[in-house]
């Protein structure tokens, strides 16, 4: 079983090394054209692998997230295909079915020239299939040479993080959105309510203002129907104590999974207080949504708690210039209480008593990846052209990305007077999907163009300190015996956390529920994790 890797090319031998394997090629394989004759494929060394300026090449291409068919002779196809003198067959696969459909059309040995990778699960699979391509570094940087140099500028050693076996598959989808924290959202008018004054910023302020909420009638309607917080700010409680439930984190040099450190014990004695004391909504277990757009906090939003963490950033941003977008709490909020939305707080995960805090940001990097059909591998200039069509689109300029993702200026799109680019005519983006636009080429969405689109939204995040106190999860690979222990021990550490919070279990339980996870996996996993960070990119 090939194994996922993410070591550096830190020698000469190395760089060598991949340079002799790049130029031997594979003399008595056969390969297929795009006319279908069957020949000799060419060395890949990096003269024969340019791509002809004479031919037109065709290219399968399929993306996991369409939100409406292409149309046949769609206008943004018939551009990009004009642009680079291509011939573009966009997969139109149904993306609630994507994974069973691309699936079924891999057993039938149909592969797509450039496809996307949903995990590095799946990187690892389709490598150990066959269904992928190599991708030589040295034609990555010559051919893709602003998406490897802008990848790397934001992750130093991003495509390590495509290898299987020390050999890069596929161009890693940097998450942009992943520069900024979970939210920390008080409603600022109950802690005016209550007598404070500021957003509190220790966990000793946070305990105050929480008793407060639930005990003082915050909302001044006589009763008790009040809450501090429920499910969503549990994690920047934990945060408090030095680690979050669900993330690995560095300890004396070493990976440990967080839900089992010394910490949480004493983390979820305090919470087992806050609910005995009728701190923490008795409902947390379901959450605060009550169904429709995930991110909405019902139980926030309704008045039941003045505590949240559901979401992210711009969900709770107040509406920044016409036009403005994704702020769907916020304007939830000021359908129900308009006072209660331009009040709010937004607020910094609490401090413990050494200084700990931080709630959970995700990273750059999650395992989506674009990839390349197998049969690439014996059309090197096929492969080389792909490159070259997808750094234009997603990495060349700013206009580019903008085209991919909007369509034509002034027909589909244009500048607002804040330089925000904005649908024309009351066309949307599903409209727009139709026409080959938006999602259909998958730009990588790099950080670089998509925070000067989003100036005045992101700029708003930084002044509002979203970019500080988040933690991120120190393991960024699979494990090799994930699939077999994770789905149970996500169990049980779910059931131990809930029943020692609830008082169903005494919060000594938690030493057993310790030595439990151990047993049923955690200990290989530990393992496993640890195996993989002294070889990880650092």
């Amino acid at each position: 079983m090939k194994k996922l890797k993410s070591t550096r090319f830190t020698t000469a031998m190395a760089a060598c090394v991949a340079l002799t394997m790049l130029a031997a090629g594979c003399s008595s394989s056969k390969t297929t054209t795009d006319s279908g004759s069957s020949q000799t494929p060419q060395s890949t060394s990096t003269s024969q692998t340019e791509p002809a300026t004479d031919k037109t090449y065709q290219i399968s291409w399929s993306v996991n997230n369409l939100l409406q068919p292409v149309d046949k002779d769609a206008e943004m196809v018939r551009y990009w295909n004009d642009k680079f003198n291509i011939n573009l067959d966009i997969w139109n696969i149904e993306s609630n079915n994507y994974q069973e459909l691309i699936n079924l059309k891999f057993a039938s040995n149909e592969i797509p020239d450039r496809l996307s990778v949903g995990s590095f699960q799946d990187l690892q699979k389709y490598v150990d299939q066959d269904i992928v391509a190599e991708i030589p570094l040295e034609m990555l940087q010559k051919y893709a040479p602003n998406i490897y140099a802008k990848t790397e500028k934001e992750l130093p050693g991003a495509f390590n993080y495509a290898k299987v076996d020390d050999k890069i598959y596929g161009i890693p989808k940097l998450i942009h959105q992943a520069r900024f924290r979970e939210p920390v959202i008080w409603r600022g008018d109950w802690l005016k309510n209550v007598g404070i004054e500021k957003s509190p910023e220790t966990l000793e302020e946070f305990e105050q203002a929480l008793y407060k909420i639930a005990n003082e009638d915050p909302d001044k309607n006589n009763k008790k129907d009040t809450y501090g917080l429920s499910k969503s700010a549990l994690n920047m409680i934990y945060g408090a104590f030095g680690y979050l439930p669900t993330q690995w984190a560095e300890k004396d040099g070493k990976l440990v999974y967080g839900a089992v450190q010394p910490e949480m014990k004493q983390a979820l004695a305090l919470l087992n207080k806050w609910f005995k004391d009728k701190v923490i909504d008795p409902e947390f277990v379901t959450g605060e949504n009550q169904g429709g757009y995930w991110a909405l906090s019902h139980a926030f939003i309704n008045g039941r708690i003045g505590l949240t963490g559901l979401g992210a950033y711009y969900h709770w941003k107040p509406l920044l210039f016409e036009g403005d977008g994704n702020s769907h709490d916020y304007v939830e909020l000021k359908k129900v209480n308009a006072a209660a939305a331009d009040s709010l707080v937004y607020g910094m995960p609490p401090k413990g008593t050494d200084g700990l805090m931080g709630t959970t940001q995700a990273n750059l990097i999650n395992g989506t990846f674009i990839a390349f059909g197998k049969q690439l591998e014996k059309e090197p200039d096929k492969l080389a052209k792909i490159l070259q069509v997808i750094d234009g689109i997603s990495a060349d300029s700013y206009e580019n990305y903008l085209t991919a993702t909007y369509g034509i200026k002034g027909k589909t799109w244009d500048f607002d007077a804040n330089q925000i680019p904005v649908y024309l005519n009351g066309l949307t983006i599903t409209e727009t999907s139709k026409m080959g636009a938006g999602n259909t080429m998958e730009s990588l969405e790099l950080i670089e163009f998509v925070a000067k689109r989003n100036e005045k939204v992101e700029g708003w995040a930084k002044e509002n300190n979203y970019t500080e106190g988040g933690k991120k999860d120190s393991l960024l690979a699979p494990l090799p015996s994930g699939s077999k222990y994770l789905v149970e021990l996500d169990k049980i550490r779910e059931q131990a956390y809930i029943a020692i919070i609830t008082g169903e279990q005494p919060v000594d339980y938690f030493d057993e529920f310790v030595k439990k996870w151990k047993s049923n996996g955690g200990d290989q996993l530990e393992k496993e994790a640890n195996e993989w960070y002294a070889n990880a990119a650092k």
